[in-house]
């Protein structure tokens, strides 16, 4: 039982949303939770880019998701916290 209720614990940290909009502010304030939404999941697609490693690496972003902030800052989105 125990072994079961940690598998439907880990599933559920697994399934989580890892970016959240409230984590990030725009350089433009009229764009919103959709724009984010959009841009998001366009990064995440990206995010093993070389190019956006790279500018991810030169905006001071490290570790695993680099390619990924630094796609959502040339998209005009910053982090309000550093990961």
């Amino acid at each position: 039982m125990r072994i079961g209720i940690f598998l439907v614990f880990v599933l559920l940290v697994a399934c989580a949303e890892q970016h959240k909009f409230e984590d990030f502010a725009s350089s433009d304030s009229g764009r919103g939770k959709k724009e984010f939404l959009q841009d998001s999941k366009q990064c995440i697609a990206e995010k093993g880019k070389f190019s956006n490693m790279i500018q991810g690496r030169e905006f001071g972003f490290e570790g695993e998701h680099t390619g990924y902030l630094g796609c959502m800052k040339l998209r005009g989105w910053s982090p309000k916290k550093m990961p």
